[in-house]
């Protein structure tokens, strides 16, 4: 019956035992114990799923031609709020010149002013709605990105490809649908109101003092003086 209380259980493999008596144990080579499990292995595969599912995001991203849909949102609602400045300039303009033909000042100061003052603000909305429309590009522009990197991030914690690319489109989709509401409707306020009533009004009541003035009576210790000529007539 053969012997075998040289083996050891668990030890080295053969192969790891020396073959000559000046040899030494070559630890290691073979047998069990000195791997990592499989671990990198498995890091290598996560790091892999990691770089697909982000080149999948970007993929989409870059090829949805979003620089071309920021160009048509700012143009879109810069167009939109333009359009109002000019409708209620027009509005504003008929109002101011019936008011100033009821009141009698057409030609005059009060009309150049009035005018003036309607060309400023129109100007000043103009300007404006172009800033309306450079606000709304920008902002469709950083949802893109804050969306962008949101996935990203849950790409790094794990989604697959398939699910970081559908999560893409949604996200574009809803920045779509963001963008439209923005084009519903001009955000430019109202640029004139009443101001053209109250200067009218303003203008109104200083004419009626001027035309009053002739005929009020003379105030003992208050100036009166009515502008007239203060030379002598010579015959």
């Amino acid at each position: 019956m053969k012997s075998y209380e040289h083996l050891i259980i668990g030890g080295p493999s053969l192969h790891a035992w020396p073959t000559s008596k000046v040899g030494r144990l070559r630890p290691g080579s073979g047998g069990g114990g000195g791997g990592d499990g499989g671990a990198r292995a498995a890091e290598e595969d996560r790091q892999r799923r990691i770089a697909a599912a982000t080149n999948r995001i970007n993929a989409i991203f870059d090829d949805a031609d979003r620089s071309s849909l920021y160009d048509q949102q700012r143009d879109a609602v810069t167009k939109l709020n333009a359009d109002d400045v000019n409708r209620q300039f027009a509005e504003s303009e008929r109002a101011n010149r019936f008011g100033l033909a009821r009141s009698g000042l057409l030609g005059g100061s009060a009309d150049i002013d009035s005018n003036a003052d309607l060309q400023r603000r129109t100007s000043e909305g103009l300007i404006k709605a172009a800033g309306l429309g450079d606000q709304a590009a920008a902002d469709l522009q950083t949802s893109d990105e804050r969306a962008r990197q949101n996935l990203i991030s849950m790409a790094q914690s794990g989604i697959d490809t398939g699910a970081a690319g559908q999560l893409a489109l949604q996200q574009l989709d809803a920045n779509n649908q963001n963008a439209a509401s923005a084009r519903s409707g001009a955000t430019i306020g109202g640029l004139f109101n009443d101001l053209t009533s109250a200067y009218l009004y303003n203008q109104q009541q200083k004419g009626l003092a001027a035309g009053m003035a002739p005929y009020q009576q003379f105030i003992p210790g208050m100036s009166n003086n009515r502008g007239g000529y203060g030379g002598t007539v010579q015959g």
